[in-house]
């Protein structure tokens, strides 16, 4: 029997798949209230890592170089780490950097703290002074995360990572001859690819 050999080159736009990710989380939390912590939670950590997705998608298309050794470029100062290349990225495309304490930007920085406290994740000590009825039992379990993963805060984290990201991308257009790349961050196609065959031997 004859055996073929297909080779199959493209590229996944990896930053749409987490932001579909952020999208079906909500969908489903407002689908099954039961447990909707745990999808707005992933909602938000998985907004952040979009967009960190988006800078190196981006990053790799408007400053190839820097992305060939990206992990040796954002060791050193002044572009260390997420908040140099979030910088840095901002720099290549000409927008300045917004201030951290307003809206949509800050939320950047709010979901940094969150994905951070995760990533390196401990126990959380924490003293609590309920009042209650005498006659009925308090709730004694608690989750310093339940003051931050919230409904409003998973739409917020939604949308204003998505108002970031396309102003980037906005601005980005114009620097970036690529067809792949569309006028929109999270539109257009997932991925792209091409095959072609041989006969094996």
């Amino acid at each position: 029997m004859t055996k073929a050999r297909t080779t199959v080159e493209g590229e996944r736009f990896l930053h749409k798949d987490l932001w579909r990710v952020v999208e079906r989380q909500l969908e489903h939390a407002v689908g099954t209230p039961q447990g909707a912590f745990y999808d707005d939670l992933v909602a938000m950590v998985f907004a952040l890592l979009a967009l960190e997705a988006y800078l190196n998608f981006l990053g790799e298309r408007v400053a190839p170089e820097i992305w060939k050794d990206e992990r040796n470029f954002f060791r050193k100062e002044p572009y260390r780490g997420f908040d140099g290349k979030l910088r840095k990225v901002l720099e290549l495309v000409g927008v300045p950097e917004p201030a951290r304490d307003i809206r949509p930007y800050s939320t950047v920085w709010f979901l940094k703290d969150l994905r951070d406290l995760i990533a390196h994740a401990k126990p959380m000590r924490f003293t609590n002074a309920i009042e209650h009825e005498v006659d009925q039992e308090p709730s004694i379990f608690h989750s310093p995360l339940r003051d931050v993963i919230t409904r409003e805060n998973a739409e917020r984290a939604r949308d204003d990572i998505k108002t970031f990201i396309e102003s980037i991308h906005a601005a980005a257009i114009p620097k970036v001859s690529d067809i792949w790349f569309g006028p929109a961050a999270f539109g257009g196609t997932v991925q792209h690819s091409s095959s072609h065959g041989t006969i094996a031997t």
